[in-house]
């Protein structure tokens, strides 16, 4: 596990291709490494202001006894012992600062690794014990600048601009017994608006705003013709047959003789809502292995 804790907190991903259940055990490494970085780095933290608080306490001493005190020898012992004391807290406060950088660092996503693990488990009950999963997990933040998918001019603010993200953070890859592939791929999406606004004052700020735009769900299955073969029939039986949660909407469905395609988007108020993204995957799987199973009976 060192390896792969090195190569999380430098690159902050996670991504694998193994059995379903070694790939859950290692994602409950990764949810123990998560809770001990987050309670170091809470520990740290504390540690490091208690340093420069106690650095801040000792020049507030000497402050007072040279304004109250004539004595010199008095003052001169003080403020020697003062800076020794200070020049080790200051030592210990960039240590503990160094060390609550490190466990951030493996502070990971709490939400996106529960997710994940809720999702393989559900999809483990229709895949073989051997079969191999093809997992690719980030954890690192939507607002980077290699997730700008487009910037823009603000719609009716004079001179600001809007910045577009899109993180596909999630993908997973499999197969199912009935041999269909499946692919299942998450992707964030934000929007942040940013300029200079005039106050009440006459001065001008920097201004900036981020807000979700959503979440889309991509599923491919890519489906045997000789099982499946009469889905190109049903396909205007498809959109009756997608069932949604109403925190989600259909974005985008496509038919191929061998490839049904589905997106839903979740709003974003319900981005953050784990069993509201849950069930909107959940809905996608039941609501299309609905019509190839209806395929399957007229194949025959």
């Amino acid at each position: 596990m060192a390896i792969k804790i090195d190569k999380i907190r430098k690159q902050r991903t996670y991504i694998i291709k193994s059995s379903v259940k070694y790939i859950l055990d290692e994602l409950q490494d990764i949810a123990e490494l998560d809770s001990l970085a987050e309670k170091k780095q809470k520990e740290y933290g504390k540690k490091s202001l208690f340093c420069f608080l106690g650095i801040l306490s000792l020049f507030i001493l000497i402050f007072f006894i040279s304004i109250f005190s004539s004595n010199a020898e008095l003052l001169g012992v003080v403020t020697l012992l003062s800076i020794l004391i200070s020049f080790v807290l200051l030592i210990a406060g960039i240590y503990t600062l160094f060390m609550r950088f490190k466990f951030q660092r493996l502070n990971l996503n709490n939400y996106r690794y529960q997710l994940t693990q809720k999702v393989i488990q559900m999809l483990d009950r229709d895949i073989k014990e051997d079969a191999v999963l093809d997992l690719s997990l980030s954890f690192q933040p939507l607002e980077r600048a290699e997730n700008k998918t487009a910037t823009i001019d603000h719609p009716y603010k004079s001179g600001w601009k809007i910045d577009n993200y899109a993180q596909e953070w999630l993908v997973i890859k499999g197969q199912f017994l009935d041999t269909t592939h499946f692919e299942l791929s998450l992707n964030s999406i934000l929007k942040k608006q940013y300029g200079w606004k005039r106050g009440s004052s006459g001065k001008s700020k920097y201004k900036s705003k981020s807000k979700s735009g959503g979440l889309d769900i991509s599923l491919k299955l890519t489906y045997s013709q000789n099982r499946y073969g009469a889905v190109k029939i049903l396909q205007n039986e498809v959109n009756h047959a997608i069932k949604l949660p109403v925190s989600s909407s259909l974005r985008r469905l496509r038919i191929t003789d061998e490839v049904i395609y589905i997106t839903a988007r979740v709003a974003p108020q319900f981005v953050e809502i784990q069993d509201k993204v849950y069930q909107t995957i959940t809905a996608m799987f039941l609501s299309i292995y609905q019509v190839l199973n209806l395929a399957k009976i007229i194949t025959k």
